[in-house]
């Protein structure tokens, strides 16, 4: 079930990069701090998702193939992963002044919110199984054909 979500996870950020304009980026220092914010909030956990979708697919590969397997999906999902950062910032730096994001960048530099990224990757096993067993049944709504009532 977790690679059911993760593949969601991926595949809706895949969709959300593809339908959401991405304006340019004025030049006034919104796009570093953006990217400072993507760094500091949505990269470690993105990177930590992918990882574990990359672990999950090694562990299919025969026992012999698994060291290159996962060699070869780290440098083949590099560009992915950066893709997927850059997408972030962009969207930030459209959404967000650079006052609010030199705010954000305040806030996941403090205690807080560095303990906030470390709770979001952290969450217990039955947290994690609680939060997908909502989205599968989302994802079994959506699926459902209306009734017609």
């Amino acid at each position: 079930m977790r690679c059911v979500f993760s593949g969601l996870v991926v595949s809706w950020l895949a969709v959300a990069a593809l339908v959401s304009p991405v304006a340019a980026v004025a030049d006034d220092g919104a796009a570093a701090l953006a990217r400072q914010v993507v760094n500091l909030a949505v990269a470690p956990g993105m990177e930590s998702r992918i990882d574990r979708m990359i672990a999950q697919a090694v562990e299919k590969q025969p026992a012999a193939a698994q060291a290159q397997a996962r060699a070869d999906l780290l440098k083949a999902s590099a560009s992915i992963r950066e893709d997927l950062m850059a997408t972030f910032a962009a969207y930030y730096a459209k959404v967000f002044t650079p006052a609010e994001l030199k705010d954000l960048v305040a806030f996941y530099q403090s205690p807080l919110g560095l303990k906030m990224v470390r709770v979001e990757e952290q969450k217990p096993a039955e947290v994690n199984a609680a939060i997908q067993q909502q989205i599968m049944k989302l994802v079994v709504l959506l699926n459902t054909p209306p009734t017609g009532k």
